[in-house]
């Protein structure tokens, strides 16, 4: 019994927002984040899969990201941790870009289909 309560209590206490799990001033809204995170898997995915040219493979780097998005590398990790403590906030952020990828994917196979026939 003194195991479930002990757990209980973590669980209640690692759920409340602390004091320093406020968002950072300069906080990367939601929408812009799921967008730069969608960015990042499909530069990831070109990468591993060599789907690049090679003299420009280094315009797919963080680089692109903060000019595109006007963002810098500490704004992007301070809102990525603050997100990341705060599953209720970031859900809907993975949420969105998975419906993205979704609409991709499909996009694709209805070229891929297209160009076949």
């Amino acid at each position: 019994m003194k195991k479930s309560g002990f757990l209980l209590l973590l669980v209640v206490f690692s759920c409340t927002e602390l004091g320093d799990n406020k968002p950072p001033d300069d906080l990367i809204p939601p929408q812009q984040m799921s967008n730069i995170m969608m960015d990042i898997i499909l530069m990831k995915n070109i990468k591993r899969n060599a789907f690049y040219i090679k003299e420009k493979k280094n315009l797919l780097g963080d680089q692109y990201l903060f000019e595109k998005y006007g963002i810098d590398s500490l704004q992007l990790a301070s809102s990525q941790a603050y997100y990341a403590k705060n599953p209720k906030i970031y859900t809907p952020i993975f949420t969105e870009v998975l419906k993205k990828i979704q609409k991709t994917q499909d996009s694709l196979q209805e070229k891929m289909r297209e160009d076949t026939e």
